[in-house]
């Protein structure tokens, strides 16, 4: 009897599996896309379907998904996600988040407010990517994934896996974005992503997809303006998170104008920054190596590799140049004079003006460079 009593009190006091809610009875939000206009906050919730979810052995659907999305608005960012629980009919559950989109109006206006309240607010999770367009949010999370595929499968979401086969500006997490914003000598290098319609066909139907755009500028907690690709292209090539890169050279020849693409592979490159007695004087030091994809004519190796020096130089330099006439410090000279040469930064900062990167300052070596054995295009073959 006293084992009885003693069963039926463990019984009553151990939880169980109460109040559990199955996965079908929730909506699983994946993306959130934030703007500001008209003195009010936008919000679009991208939602998780499961029809999404793999059924076959390709991890795709047969067709299309829908997607769905719940919008509100309020004057602040809780009060618009509240407007979206009165009509979603079910839970919502922020496990799933990867993404984060926010207009240019919220990023010019309002992002110093809008990231505290996503920092402070428990159920959001901070390790998504963030991103930031002058496209209607809502047309961004409705964009296709070609063949099919899920939207979680898109580049955006999956940054770092795109990267292997073509660089881009690197994209950061809004916990990064976060640590970011309120370091004053950080600039920060917000992607800016768009919708192309253009590339992609299904038969003859176009297919809208997001693509990179360039970056928003950040610095000091102000937008600072915004970089193109084209304008940004040195960065993208020589940055420690780049993988892989094309570049073409043009060269005469009997005449006419002959053309060499390489791959730009892995490059490494750091900040010099040398004091002259009293002044600081900064450099770039670039280590890349480089393959030939495409060439119709003979090639010399010095000369190409002088070339590819040449063309690596002038775009970073230009790179700087862009950023720099708008405010921004894309090499992050200012920052590192300030957390390891102090007592500089400090001197600088009373002046106003801080050392300038010239052209000249900038070096670049290219080693190896290979050539492709068209035989068995698995051993690359230096050229000597």
């Amino acid at each position: 009897m006293k084992k009885f009593l003693i069963i039926t009190l463990a019984m009553l006091l151990l939880t169980g599996c109460s109040k559990i809610n199955e996965i079908q009875f929730q909506a699983y939000a994946v993306g959130i896309g934030i703007d500001y206009k008209d003195d009010v906050y936008h919000v679009v919730m991208q939602f998780l379907d499961f029809s999404n979810v793999a059924k076959t052995e390709q991890g795709k659907s047969d067709k299309p998904s829908p997607i769905w999305l719940g919008v509100g608005k309020g004057k602040t960012i809780e009060d618009a996600i509240i407007e979206i629980y009165h009509a979603i009919q079910i839970p919502v559950n922020y496990d799933q988040i990867s993404l984060f989109v926010f207009g240019k109006s919220l990023l010019e206006h309002r992002l110093g407010k809008s990231i505290k309240a996503l920092d402070t607010n428990f159920n959001i999770r901070q390790t998504g990517m963030v991103y930031g367009t002058e496209k209607p949010i809502e047309e961004i999370f409705t964009s296709q994934v070609p063949f099919n595929y899920a939207f979680s499968n898109a580049r955006i979401n999956q940054p770092e896996y795109m990267q292997q086969q073509e660089s881009t500006v690197p994209a950061i997490s809004l916990q990064d974005l976060i640590y970011q914003f309120n370091e004053k000598t950080k600039t920060i290098l917000l992607p800016s992503i768009t919708v192309n319609d253009e590339s992609i066909k299904q038969n003859l139907e176009k297919l809208p997809v997001t693509t990179f755009s360039g970056v928003y500028l950040m610095k000091d907690k102000k937008m600072k303006g915004f970089l193109t690709n084209k304008e940004l292209e040195g960065f993208i090539r020589v940055n420690n998170k780049a993988v892989r890169s094309p570049v073409t050279i043009s060269e005469k020849k009997n005449g006419k104008l002959e053309h060499v693409t390489l791959e730009l592979l892995n490059p490494k490159f750091r900040r010099i920054m040398n004091k002259d007695q009293n002044e600081v004087q900064v450099g770039l030091d670039i280590k890349i190596s480089a393959i030939v994809r495409e060439s119709n004519h003979m090639i010399l190796a010095p000369r190409i590799k002088r070339q590819i020096k040449e063309k690596i130089r002038d775009h970073v330099y230009e790179a700087y140049v862009n950023s720099h006439k708008i405010g921004g410090d894309i090499y992050q000279f200012e920052d590192y004079m300030y957390r390891f040469m102090h007592d500089d930064w400090i001197r600088y900062q009373k002046s106003g003006k801080f050392p300038i990167l010239d052209k000249t300052d900038i070096h670049v070596k290219v080693q190896p460079l290979k050539s492709i054995n068209k035989i068995n295009a698995g051993i690359h073959l230096p050229l000597k």
